[in-house]
């Protein structure tokens, strides 16, 4: 990796607080829990809802 000019970073495992995947999975499983039934009524609208909520994860989230 760092021969193609690229650098390898390990962090601990599921580490909510060092790795921003965590922070940003975090937001969108709240944000999706508090949705009503209608929004994942079906496998199509739950798509659509799902991209909404990854649009909207704020920069400051990902980024603590």
């Amino acid at each position: 990796i760092e021969s193609k000019g690229h650098f390898a970073i390990f962090y601990p495992k599921f580490h909510c607080e060092l790795n921003f995947i965590e922070q940003c999975w975090g937001y969108m499983k709240q944000k999706y829990r508090l949705l009503p039934l209608s929004a994942t009524a079906n496998e199509e609208t739950m798509k659509i809802t799902i991209q909404k909520i990854k649009s909207s994860i704020p920069i400051q989230s990902i980024r603590r």
